[in-house]
């Protein structure tokens, strides 16, 4: 013991105690050494406990898709928020938009109307009388075709105000008519235009009437000539003659 608290040898004591010091530094720092080596062997080769964890968490990815998300934005407050004046367009419906848009749409989408011709007038139109044949037999029926031309602007032929009357005749005697009976005469109206022709028929069933009846005589005809004749209220009679045969 007196060896270990006291050292023996050529030199002082002193010099013995700082060796001795130096010897248990030297040991110390092989210690910690050796420490930092294990420590470092079991950790992995990581740095520290906070570099681990953050190692050991799952790294995510940000979607763009992920609309709904808002990704390391700071939360505005009332005081650094800036208030933002939206623009209208014609989309939101402002004024300069659809809104003022829709009333002329609808107008462009009406039609315009036209306007409705006016009446003919008889100095405008030049008729003819036709008939299927110039040849019938007796007890038959004769469809005779007036038609009017129209020579002027587009109207409508009113066959109230501008009726037509066929007669049919055989020499001086007056053998048929439409003013006898009312039932006989053509109806209606037509629209005709400029250049334009319109047309209605009128039977004849080969028989005798007598003025203001819509009888008709049994007696049966003569063969011989007859003559239509038809007239446009009191304008140019046009007529067409043809033969009655047995």
């Amino acid at each position: 013991m007196r060896g270990v608290q006291h050292p023996v040898g050529p030199q002082s004591e002193a010099v013995y105690w700082r060796r001795r010091a130096a010897l248990v530094a030297a040991v110390v720092v092989v210690l910690v050494l050796l420490i930092w080596v294990v420590a470092r062997a079991l950790g992995g080769g990581s740095g520290t406990p906070a570099a681990q964890t953050a190692a050991s968490q799952p790294s995510i990815s940000i979607n763009p898709s992920w609309t709904d998300t808002v990704w390391d934005e700071p939360t505005p407050t009332p005081s650094s928020t800036t208030p933002v004046t939206a623009t209208p367009t014609a989309a939101s419906g402002s004024p300069s938009g659809s809104a003022s848009a829709g009333p002329s749409a609808s107008a462009s989408a009406t039609p315009t109307p036209t306007p409705s011709a006016a009446a003919c007038q008889l100095a405008q139109l030049r008729s003819t009388v036709q008939a299927p044949s110039r040849v019938a037999t007796r007890g038959s029926t004769v469809t005779f075709t007036v038609t009017v031309t129209n020579q002027g602007a587009a109207c409508v032929w009113n066959l109230k105000t501008l009726p037509v009357e066929v007669t049919v005749d055989s020499g001086s005697d007056r053998i048929w008519s439409t003013g006898d009976c009312a039932a006989w005469a053509p109806k209606g109206s037509h629209e005709v235009a400029l250049g334009k022709s319109a047309s209605v028929t009128v039977k004849w069933p080969t028989k005798r009437s007598a003025s203001g009846s819509c009888s008709l005589s049994k007696e049966q005809l003569g063969t011989g000539t007859y003559v239509a004749s038809a007239q446009v209220k009191g304008g140019a009679t046009r007529q067409y003659v043809m033969q009655l045969t047995d």
